[in-house]
């Protein structure tokens, strides 16, 4: 005990823990494309799966369900694990690019070991972790590492280990012949195998990356596309399980009780990503295996009753809740290329704000309809678009407009409502990039200030003074009773209105906001970085 306690506080300066003390390991937590599964290795509860893009997926297999996946959120260097391994003495062990990290509780309060201090030359990578009787061992090409199991300090370096080492699974090095392996299991959920490979029930072939064996004699297969399978011995049967975005650059959140998630196209295959946050249930439609989903990326998201309509690049991705059906239109949205930046539902239609002016459809034959409208936002980028009680609030590149459906009139917010004597419209009065709102009030930002329109008194007010958020242009805003939470280009400001205080949350694995939604005591947040939560109260 005297010596755990020594090298704890002789190594205290490797410790990485949360964003910030003052929260909980799983008050940030981010959800990712996971790419392929490296690495499997096993807890008391969990089943711990390294991924190429994920971090670390915790699979409960008593419950069979997913919790919270370590990532950068809960300290760790990197979301790319090459290898994983929890000890005998229940401390997980990390590897990424950067390094070697380890966590006594086996969740946060990360130490960090870089690869320069290993020895690791460039291009070396640790491909398996695995422990012997008194230390900890590091599997590279060509060679092997020893490690005190407690504090990571390196004892060692050799060609091969000079005792018997339990290793966890590590990427399969070679074509190995798994026919013998495959030939006693079924698959599960349409899955198929010719005794090399997986094959989905589309035909797709899926490589095996990754083969580990737990206590209870399971067998554990992890693939290319981040699907993992579990095998019972006893019945012979192997089960798909996979928790993966379609994007890690997510621009759009829509829904209520789950979410509709839509975003950037990047290196692995995209699509739509459906997410029950409840259940921790991801269903992914990618683009190259859904019939009718033309590629495209994704901007805005509407979800309707009968339908769920997504926005990209003069284009239009339609959902058929009922029918489970997909179709694309063309959407011809002014010169060029025009991305789809806002969709709101109004009565019968729905009105598209794109990069290029606003476009009209109507919802059940997705035919255009020619108004004044789409003459006067004619090549103006329309940045928000939100609908009230008889209103349209339309945020632009030119200023801020209020449609009357009514009277089908617009009018400039100069001329519109009362305003009190202490009221100061803003100087610079474009660029109105986002809209917030309840059934009392609206917020209108842009980089001048943030106002607010009372819809019972028709009253504007001054709600939040530019130096809050820097003057900085404002891609997000969301807010429950006091609290507004209001994202920039450099991070999140969550600011209590009522006792004028403010929060700065800009930690490097939220990367840059693109949206966000409170549902309950979290906020969740569209990222470059992928999907993420906040508890924030």
């Amino acid at each position: 005990m005297f010596r755990y306690i020594l090298i704890s506080i002789l190594f205290s300066g490797l410790s990485i823990a949360q964003p910030e003390l003052r929260f909980d390991t799983f008050d940030w937590v981010q959800y990712r494309q996971t790419g392929k599964v490296n690495s499997i290795t096993f807890g008391d509860r969990f089943t711990y799966i390294g991924t190429q893009s994920g971090g670390v997926m915790r699979f409960n297999f008593y419950s069979e369900r997913f919790e919270e996946p370590i990532t950068r959120a809960q300290g760790l260097h990197s979301n790319t694990v090459t290898a994983i391994h929890r000890a005998s003495n229940s401390m997980l062990w990390v590897a990424t690019p950067m390094g070697l990290e380890y966590s006594i509780n086996e969740e946060g309060d990360w130490r960090f070991i870089d690869r320069e201090q290993l020895g690791l030359s460039l291009g070396t990578y640790i491909e398996r972790i695995g422990e012997s009787e008194h230390y900890i061992w590091l599997d590279t090409q060509g060679l092997v590492y020893r490690l005190d199991p407690l504090s990571g300090i390196l004892i060692g370096v050799m060609a091969n280990p000079d005792e018997a080492v339990l290793w966890s699974s590590g990427l399969l090095r070679f074509k190995p012949d798994l026919s013998e392996l495959l030939i006693d299991y079924s698959f599960m959920d349409g899955w198929m195998t010719d005794l090399q490979n997986l094959i989905r029930s589309n035909g797709q072939y899926v490589t095996i990356t990754t083969i580990a064996k737990d206590r209870f004699g399971e067998i554990w297969i992890g693939t290319e596309d981040g699907t993992f399978f579990r095998g019972d011995p006893t019945m012979k049967s192997m089960t798909p399980f996979r928790l993966s975005l379609t994007n890690n650059d997510v621009q759009d959140i829509a829904g209520i009780n789950s979410f509709w998630l839509g975003g950037r196209q990047k290196q692995f295959q995209s699509g739509v990503t459906y997410f029950d946050v409840d259940r921790e249930i991801a269903d992914n439609y990618v683009f190259s295996e859904t019939i009718n989903m033309d590629q495209t990326s994704i901007f805005s998201i509407l979800e309707m009753k009968n339908e769920i309509w997504f926005g990209g690049d003069n284009a239009l991705l339609v959902y058929d809740k009922k029918e489970n059906y997909w179709r694309t239109l063309s959407l011809r949205l002014g010169g060029g290329k025009s991305l789809v930046t806002t969709m709101s539902e109004v009565g019968d239609d729905v009105w598209i704000g794109s990069t290029h002016g606003i476009t009209i459809l109507k919802k059940e034959d997705k035919k255009s309809i020619l108004s004044q409208v789409e003459t006067y936002f004619d090549q103006i980028y329309i940045y928000d678009i939100a609908v009230t009680n008889n209103q349209i609030w339309i945020g632009t590149d030119t200023g801020l407009f209020i449609y009357d459906m009514n009277k089908k009139v617009i009018h400039s917010p100069m001329a519109y409502g009362y305003k009190s004597d202490d009221f100061i419209f803003p100087i610079k009065h474009i660029n109105f990039t986002t809209f917030a709102q309840d059934s009392r009030k609206i917020y209108a930002a842009n980089r001048s200030g943030i106002l607010s329109f009372n819809f019972h008194n028709r009253k504007w007010s001054n709600a939040v003074d530019p130096s809050i958020f820097g003057g900085l242009e404002i891609r997000s805003m969301a807010f429950h009773k006091n609290i507004l939470f209001i994202a920039t280009v450099n991070g999140i400001v969550q600011y209590d209105m009522k006792n004028n205080l403010m929060d700065v949350l800009n930690f490097s694995f939220i990367g840059q906001v693109n949206d966000m939604y409170i549902k309950g005591r979290k906020i969740w947040l569209g990222t470059t970085e992928g999907l993420i939560s906040y508890r924030y109260r």
